[in-house]
């Protein structure tokens, strides 16, 4: 049995910020609690998700020291052009994006909003080397930046901290860099990397509660996982394999629902309609399957009802469950206090995966609501990380079926039709 002894997990990166020789660490301190009370975590699951690396503390183990390298000790450059995740990310007044040119030629910048807005941009003439670009942040929560050279494509996403009204964006070409200005990194034995700057994702676990949080740390920080709003797992069901990915299940009232966005089958340029093709088909935001494991799929009204018009159908969902009706929709929002207030009930809390300012959301029933937009028949996207679209499988008129919408500024459950063509989010509930 676990008790409520106060237990607490040290991360600790050691970096090297090349500060008068000296390196500095970054301590990073985690804790549980579950309904005010302090618990012990099962295992605590790092993500560096700019460098696309993991490394896991299981219980009893509670530090891991990484050993600082500078780029100046690594045996080579990289192996082609290539651009840096920025630093500090998120941008508060002023960050700093690293571009190594392997040979002399042509190299375009292009910096846009998340809607594809142009908002800066440089051509020049750039020699071997790492080049330094400054770039201030106008009044969009993120942008992408985006370096051609010699038919090679790079891109990173640029987090903004601070919003300048409608001052103007600011990209500034400030030079080649020397040997001394070069980031520092950390490679500790396990393959787990992390510099300045970098995006991790810590997911705490605790029993069958899992917590997640997300952040770019740049100082010693101290996390808390809160078990208390993550909801109570379905009676004998916890979870469900399918598909080869777990999704966890939580309670609300009578009904069971997956607590994850349904991500099952196989991907689809979104330029291409899903079919009746005897495999199930999905789109990802912006065509980037990466983007799925989080957000789950986008699928079309047809294909999510495997072409059977009965509301309540099995549709892609596993064996048990089904798509929910409008009316089992209904029964949802009613039960946490309509549809003016169930939407900050459902929502995930934070902003790890919701755009500020994410009115109202407390995920006081678990239900965990991730906001995956949308992918219309244009084959176009829209709405990550602002909308949280579900279907259900109740048709409206022909073509149309109803659904509902989760907001991040508001905490309203919204209820309409939308055409069937357009590929929105799934969840299942048990039959």
């Amino acid at each position: 049995m676990k008790t409520s002894l106060i237990i607490t997990w040290i991360f600790i990166f050691y970096l090297s910020l090349g500060m008068e020789g000296q390196a500095q660490s970054i301590t990073l301190t985690f804790s549980g609690i579950k309904d005010g009370q302090t618990v012990m975590l099962d295992r605590i699951e790092i993500q560096n998700l700019d460098k696309g690396c993991d490394t896991t503390l299981y219980y009893p183990a509670a530090s891991l020291a990484l050993q600082p390298l500078g780029i100046g000790d690594l045996t080579s450059d990289p192996a082609g052009f290539t651009v840096f995740q920025n630093v500090p990310n998120p941008a508060v007044a002023l960050t700093t994006i690293r571009v190594y040119q392997p040979v002399t030629g042509q190299v375009s910048v292009v910096v846009t909003e998340m809607t594809g807005q142009q908002v800066a941009s440089f051509s020049g003439e750039l020699h071997p080397g790492y080049h330094l670009f400054e770039f201030t942040p106008g009044n969009s929560e993120a942008y992408i930046f985006s370096a051609y050279s010699s038919g090679i494509a790079e891109s990173i996403k640029i987090v903004s901290g601070s919003h300048r009204g409608s001052q103007p964006c600011i990209l500034s070409y400030t030079g080649i860099a020397s040997g001394d200005e070069t980031l520092k990194s950390a490679f500790p034995a396990d393959g787990f990397t992390f510099s300045l700057g970098d995006h991790l994702r810590y997911t705490g676990h605790y029993n069958t509660f899992t917590s997640v949080i997300e952040d770019a740390p740049q100082s010693n920080m101290s996390y808390t996982f809160d078990f208390s709003a993550t909801g109570t797992p379905c009676p004998g069901i916890p979870s469900v394999t399918y598909g080869g990915q777990v999704y966890h299940t939580v309670l609300i009232g009578t009904q069971c629902w997956f607590k994850e966005n349904l991500n099952i089958g196989t991907w689809i340029n979104s330029n291409k309609e899903q079919t009746n093709n005897e495999i199930i088909e999905k789109y990802c935001y912006n065509n980037d399957t990466t983007i799925c494991n989080t957000y789950g799929g986008l699928y079309q009204w047809d294909e999510m009802m495997q072409y059977i018009n009965t509301a309540g159908a099995k549709g892609i969902c596993p064996i048990g469950w089904h798509i929910p009706t409008d009316a089992e929709w209904t029964t949802l929002t009613t039960y946490l206090g309509g549809e003016l207030v169930a939407g900050g009930k459902m929502k995930e809390t934070g902003t790890a995966h919701w755009y500020s300012p994410n009115t109202g959301a407390t995920n006081s029933s678990g239900f965990t609501a991730l906001p995956g937009g949308v992918c219309y028949l244009t084959g176009n996207f829209n709405g990550l990380e602002t909308n949280a679209i579900f279907w259900s499988s109740s048709q409206s008129v022909a073509n149309y079926a109803w659904y509902r919408l989760l907001y991040n500024a508001n905490e309203n459950v919204s209820r309409d039709e939308y055409h069937n063509p357009n590929g929105i989010s799934c969840r299942c509930l048990q039959d």
